[in-house]
């Protein structure tokens, strides 16, 4: 039989201090109070998908796997979006579901589903513990390895031994080829995605004095507040962006981890381009890397490229155009910079996705990436509530801002009574164009109908009073100015409403994507 005990010490051991989800009255119910037993606290969520992601965000955050859990069937059907989350977001995270013991009757058809067809698209895998394993240790190194991602744990046994669970081969290449290609070059560029976030290369990264930029994924891997730091590599900036201008002019591209998962478009570079991963990832041959080495090539990469140095007054040019461009109205990058500036950049900041993301990826000067998270791989709209929260609970010595859109504030709205529970530093800003500002352009630029993309004139603050948070609506940047000034994220949770002129917030994106 499964020791739940023996399950809750295995992750006392391996740091765990919060786990998130819906018990049933079964084997997840037995669990949870294993878990009470080492200090392990649990948060019931109201939906299982968040759970998850408050759980993954933790993994992100911490290095080590979160868990959640869920009964069978339904409830696993309801943790879906939060595996996918954690899947596109590369985060780490043990789910733990009850289940069928193995070889039951099909007449125990009660909230029966087949787990491993439902789960097999948006997990790195799913299996069952034996007397041989795996256990929790073994569940969750699967999850941290390389490219880190969710697993599920069925709570039942099985009868058969376990097969070892799969893992990614490591990237082999010449890394004679590669690093020759970093000494020979005058222009380099750097590109880091998660991998170098993952790998500790911020150090490295920021001490370089050529243009580093990092995917949406791995925003803040290095100090955006540096000369060096080019923002965010998206694959479609536009003329605005300073990926439009700069590797134009380069002469190689050195990518860290860069996947095709990462950017919005994967194609080659106008320019020869290197890359350094952990593993094989799908896609890559976008790119049209001419080298690709392991994780060996980092420390030789890394010293052929010190001593370069080119690109710092053009990109400061650029970065000062655009950054005066996104200032000009009152419309999201106002805010961003009002919002930097009122808490001197310490502050941790979540985006949920839409047009106020596509202006904050550039205009958010993010110092540390644990200070910035966003959905930068799946771009998956809602997940941005839950993961403020998971980061909130895990870290609270700086206060956490969230932004969401019209579009993503009422999908996981209950669980902000989390943040009102524990009285956590979290404020959460509506960025609102009162439409689905993104999908309204190809409505307008196709001559389609946009009438169902216009939502109602209501406010949130009602409601968001009624959940007990002090909550306030901005139409200026004074009134932005203003409900930070009164906020104190000593005394809980705040919510602001900000509106913006529908027709500049469409425009505001031109030029950038």
């Amino acid at each position: 039989m499964i020791s739940f005990d023996q399950m809750a010490d295995e992750a006392a051991k391996q740091g765990v201090e919060r786990v998130f989800g819906i018990p049933g009255s079964g084997a997840t119910l037995d669990l949870i109070n294993a878990f009470r037993k080492k200090n392990i606290a649990f948060h019931l969520t109201r939906f299982e998908g968040s759970g998850v992601i408050m759980a993954a965000t933790i993994g992100k955050l911490s290095g080590r796997a979160g868990i959640s859990l869920s009964i069978k069937g339904p409830g696993l059907a309801n943790s879906i979006p939060g595996l996918a989350t954690a899947w596109f977001e590369s985060m780490p995270v043990v789910h733990l579901t009850e289940a069928f013991p193995e070889n039951s009757p099909f007449s125990q058809a009660h909230k029966r589903l087949d787990h491993f067809t439902l789960v097999n698209s948006v997990t790195k895998g799913i299996c069952r513990t034996g007397s041989d394993g795996p256990y929790l240790r073994d569940m969750s190194d699967w999850a941290e390895s390389e490219v880190p991602g969710p697993v599920v744990f069925e709570l039942t046994e099985s009868k058969s031994r376990q097969v070892p669970l799969p893992r990614d081969p490591p990237l082999t290449g010449s890394v004679d080829d590669l690093v020759k290609a970093i000494s020979q070059a005058e222009r380099p560029i750097v590109i880091a995605g998660t991998l170098a976030e993952r790998q500790g290369w911020g150090k490295k990264l920021a001490a370089l004095q050529v243009p580093v930029f990092s995917t949406a994924a791995a925003k803040g891997v290095i100090d955006e507040t540096l000369p060096s730091a080019a923002g965010v590599f998206t694959g479609v900036g536009e003329n605005q962006t300073p990926e439009s201008h700069l590797f134009r002019k380069s002469d190689l591209v050195i990518a860290l981890g860069l996947t095709a998962r990462e950017v919005l478009a994967a194609k080659p570079f106008p320019c020869t381009s290197v890359a350094i991963d952990a593993v094989h990832t799908p896609g890559y041959e976008g790119f049209s890397f001419s080298a690709r080495a392991g994780l060996l090539a980092a420390q030789p990469a890394f010293e052929a490229l010190n001593g370069k140095s080119w690109g710092l007054d053009l990109l400061a040019e650029i970065l000062t155009h655009l950054h005066s461009t996104m200032d000009k109205n009152f419309l999201p990058g106002q805010v961003f910079h009002t919002v930097n500036n009122h808490f001197k950049g310490r502050v941790r900041v979540v985006m949920d996705t839409g047009y106020f993301c596509t202006i904050g990826e550039h205009a958010w000067l993010a110092r540390r990436s644990d200070w910035c998270l966003l959905s930068g791989q799946g771009r998956y709209m809602g997940v941005g509530l839950p993961m403020a929260l998971g980061a909130a609970l895990y870290d609270s010595s700086v206060p956490t801002v969230v932004f969401l859109g019209d579009g993503s504030i009422g999908m996981y709205l209950a669980e902000i009574t989390l943040a009102v529970r524990h009285h956590l530093p979290l404020m959460v800003i509506l960025m609102s164009d009162g439409a689905f500002g993104s999908i309204r352009t190809r409505a307008i630029k196709a001559g389609l109908t946009q009438e169902p993309l216009i939502l109602e004139d209501r406010s949130w603050v009602p409601v968001l009073t009624a959940l007990g948070l002090t909550a306030t609506h901005a139409e200026t940047i004074a009134d932005v100015n203003d409900a930070l000034t009164c906020w104190n994220p000593d005394n809980g949770p705040a919510f602001l409403e900000i509106s913006f002129d529908p027709d500049l917030y469409v425009a505001m994106v031109k030029g950038i994507r």
